[in-house]
């Protein structure tokens, strides 16, 4: 999911690291003068090196620096021979967010036109009818700049979009039926959903498709001629989007085990404004370079044509919310500034220099976006996996910025050598931590002594509905990770899909009428509901669900069932008490 990874916290912490595994006799930081481009022999094997490290088959690259572009494509962006150049085209998830964020600062600053359009204004005095939360205050007061800022109090909820025939109003209007996690602007969490929200906003105000608005007002003014939200008509440069997997076999011919699995692309459009941008890492340096004048130029000397004033940059690069989680003081490598949240950006202080910054990530695909206003220098990476080109990208980002800092007398060997140990300590599959999770579960409802089911698994059998999420179907199936050839497992099991994330739910009974949730990402092109020609990735492993009987005591009426990460997380820090606050409850058809 493009949910926004650790990829730009880990930035800080490779940097300090190389500094100091690589520190020697070295002078101060001072700014590097580069009359040649950045891309030299090491800075390639280097790159060469995190792909091959991490599995990443295609990588592109671009540097912004003092106003020169420095552009560069690694491997390949569909295997085996199509190579990957720095006009690839490439999904750039949640990099989206700042386009949107930019597309409401011109109605906010458009007061002839749009005076009622403020960052202070409620949402729901434009699109009234669409906009409801779980409870009246909220709807009233939630604002555009609570939106853009992940601060409504609504977690991500990333399960319940995407279901068939699904619009950007549809979505919006089931979002009446979630439940928030929080009090407003008291709490970061990252929600896709309110900058579907925010494009539900931008469309019915101006009348025309988010992705229109920003073509015309960004895109072409700036030169983005390779960017939009539509998989082109011509697919020649649009990478493959790629998973990696580990136990199959057949895989490329460099690859001496595992193979690359090709990704399907995904329908982003019903929420285009969370994350649908297909680009270039050479039509992201348009948007660096414009982002980086507006910040830089002062105002007698700025392009008065660009679409990025020094208003927008001040508006959208301004903190309104603190990240929590990432600032461990005790860390010798921590951050020296909280990590905060502004509008469609995250900002953040890096030895001592200035960040704005996002990452994107989809199914296959990841980019990692960061300007440096104080150097006037940007750093755009874009690769097509999921997660570990993100991963490569703050490397890389990284190395980048030591030498464009000057890190006088640190061997490049040494501190590339750094990076890399740093960045390959850090990895741990996500099965792996699923599996050492599983003692979080709430003890209330995993009993020490393990009670009979109540009838036969076939009972709680059927269809589910829940008024957001839609339904679940729950079929008896047998289980091959637990199964023998004498004794078959059977377990319940059901498909979320279609939907833009798409997973399959499968139950272990464990006591009562209790069960354990195990969650299996699908990967590949083949067909989701056989299953065949599909890599099932083991996502999750520590939720819980659990049924209730009607008043008969005979009929199977509700599920809970722990789905969304940050309800599960507030209710098990409230105590065994809370459980049923973690759970989305279906009720049975």
């Amino acid at each position: 999911m493009f949910t926004l990874t650790r990829s730009v916290i880990l930035i800080g912490t490779l940097l300090l690291t190389a500094i100091g595994g690589a520190r020697g006799d070295q002078r101060p930081l001072q700014p590097a003068v580069h009359n040649a481009g950045p891309f030299d022999a090491d800075f390639d094997a280097f790159v060469d090196r995190v792909l091959k490290q991490l599995y990443v088959p295609g990588f592109s690259i671009a540097v912004v620096d003092g106003g020169k572009v420095h552009s560069k494509g690694y491997g390949h962006a569909t295997l085996p021979d199509n190579e990957a150049t720095a006009d690839t085209q490439y999904f750039t998830g949640s990099t989206t967010k700042a386009f949107t964020a930019a597309a409401a600062a011109l109605l906010v600053e458009d007061d002839e036109a749009h005076p009622d359009v403020q960052w202070n204004s409620p949402i729901n005095a434009f699109i009234r009818e669409d906009f409801v939360l779980e409870d009246e205050y909220l709807t009233s007061h939630t604002t555009v700049e609570d939106a853009l800022s992940h601060r409504t109090g609504l977690p991500g909820h990333d399960l319940m979009y995407g279901q068939a025939d699904d619009t950007v109003s549809s979505i919006v209007q089931r979002m009446r039926w979630l439940s928030m996690t929080a009090q407003p602007r008291t709490t970061w969490q990252y929600c896709n959903l309110m900058f579907a929200v925010i494009t539900d906003v931008l469309e019915s105000i101006t009348g025309k498709a988010l992705e229109d608005l920003l073509r015309d007002k960004f895109w072409k003014p700036l030169g983005m001629l390779s960017t939009s939200f539509t998989i082109p008509s011509d697919t020649s440069r649009l990478a493959t989007g790629y998973y990696w997997d580990p136990n199959g076999s057949g895989g490329h011919e460099s690859v001496r085990k595992g193979r690359y699995v090709p990704e399907p692309y995904l329908d982003i459009f019903p929420i285009s404004g969370a994350g649908a941008t297909i680009s270039t890492v050479n039509d992201y340096a348009l948007w660096i370079e414009a982002w980086l004048n507006a910040a830089t130029v002062p105002d007698k000397y700025a392009n008065k044509s660009s679409p990025i004033t020094k208003s927008f940059f001040t508006a959208l690069a301004t903190p309104r919310t603190i990240i929590q989680g990432f600032n461990d003081v005790t860390d010798p490598f921590a951050f020296a500034t909280p990590i905060t949240y502004a509008l469609g950006w995250m900002t953040l202080k890096v030895l001592g220099q200035p960040v704005i910054t996002h990452d994107g990530g989809l199914t296959g695909f990841g980019t990692c976006l960061y300007l440096f206003p104080g150097l006037d220098y940007g750093v755009v990476t874009m690769g097509n996996t999921a997660g570990t080109s993100n991963h490569a990208g703050s490397m890389v980002a990284s190395l980048l910025l030591v030498q464009r800092l000057g890190l006088s007398g640190a061997n490049i060997t040494e501190v590339t050598d750094t990076l890399l140990s740093a960045s390959q300590a850090s990895l741990l599959p996500s099965a792996a931590k699923a599996h050492t999770q599983l003692r979080a579960r709430p003890r209330s409802l995993l009993h020490t002594s393990s009670l009979p089911l109540p009838g036969s698994l076939a009972d709680f059998a059927g269809i589910y509905t829940h008024p957001a999420y839609g339904t679940l179907n729950f079929t008896l199936t047998t289980d091959p990770a637990i199964s023998s050839e004498s004794n078959n497992k059977e377990v319940l099991t059901a498909l979320f899909y279609p939907r833009t994330w798409p997973l399959k739910v499968q139950l272990s009974h464990v006591t009562d009428t209790v069960f354990a949730v195990s969650l299996f990402t699908p990967h590949g092109r083949g067909d989701i509901v056989s299953g065949e020609n599909v890599v099932w990735e083991l996502t999750e492993s520590d939720y819980v669900a659990i049924f209730k009987f009607g008043l008969d005591g005979e009929v199977v009426e509700t599920m809970g069932i722990e789905l969304e990460n940050t309800m599960v997380k507030v209710a098990r820090d409230k105590g065994p008490k809370a459980w049923k606050e973690g759970m989305l409850w279906f009720e049975k058809v």
